[in-house]
């Protein structure tokens, strides 16, 4: 089982994590799997890996026969020695049975890794402020429940945290950088477009390209372009090495 206090996060890179996960695939691609199986087999993987805590419950938007993945940075466990990044698993209340196909499970690893590193990032942004925690964005939409999503999302931490991942999922798409400056800049509003978390950014801030925290969003994810080309978001071990 691996250490906590011996594991090198530095060494995690996106490719390597997802393939990690991939090697599920003879157990679980196409194979008629309960709950319970399918979250043991992942959960029992992980744990001879790396040190994370797995966690498992039901969720009414997750789709039939689907997995979605959360995942948490916990400050409060890392300054005490403990076990600090979660990975949550969201299974349909009404599956009793999971018969997963190669698309999805291909798509799941990579999400997991992406998961796993973007809670690196706020735990290496963590370590370095001395475990300080950061304002939110203040937001002043008129809707309680916009004013909450523009927060988090307009949190610094997140912006860098989401601007790896978004870095990545362009990366896999278009591999060209010009490419990627012009999705970037394409208005999406109303178009049918993948729901994505470039997506997510934009509709949170009502597609609004001149926003701050967009313009902030597309800074970062360029920044971050020759990272996410070796799917590693660090470029040495400061903070992130036990």
């Amino acid at each position: 089982m691996a250490d906590r206090l011996e594991f090198d996060w530095s060494s995690l890179d996106r490719d390597g994590v997802a393939g990690f996960i991939w090697m599920l695939s003879p157990k679980i691609i196409n194979q008629r799997l309960t709950v319970n199986q399918f979250h043991g087999i992942l959960y029992r993987h992980f744990k001879k890996y790396m040190p994370l805590r797995i966690s498992r419950s039901r969720y009414d938007k997750a789709g039939s026969n689907t997995v979605m993945i959360g995942g948490c940075y916990y400050s409060t466990y890392d300054q005490n020695n403990k076990t600090c990044i979660e990975v949550s698993l969201l299974y349909n209340p009404k599956d009793e049975y999971l018969k997963i196909n190669t698309r999805k499970f291909y798509r799941m690893c990579l999400v997991i890794a992406d998961t796993i590193l973007h809670e690196v990032i706020h735990m290496r942004q963590f370590r370095r402020r001395e475990f300080k925690d950061l304002p939110d964005y203040p937001s002043t939409a008129r809707r309680a429940s916009k004013r909450e999503e523009q927060r988090y999302l307009g949190n610094s931490d997140e912006i860098d945290a989401y601007g790896f991942n978004i870095a990545c999922d362009l990366i896999d798409r278009y591999k060209n950088t010009k490419h990627i400056v012009r999705h970037l800049n394409i208005d999406q509003r109303n178009k049918q477009v993948r729901y994505d978390e470039w997506f997510m950014y934009l509709k949170a801030f009502d597609h609004d390209h001149d926003h701050p925290i967009i313009k902030k969003v597309k800074k970062k994810v360029l920044q971050y372009l020759p990272n996410a080309a070796i799917g590693k978001p660090y470029r040495n071990k400061d903070w992130i090495c036990y």
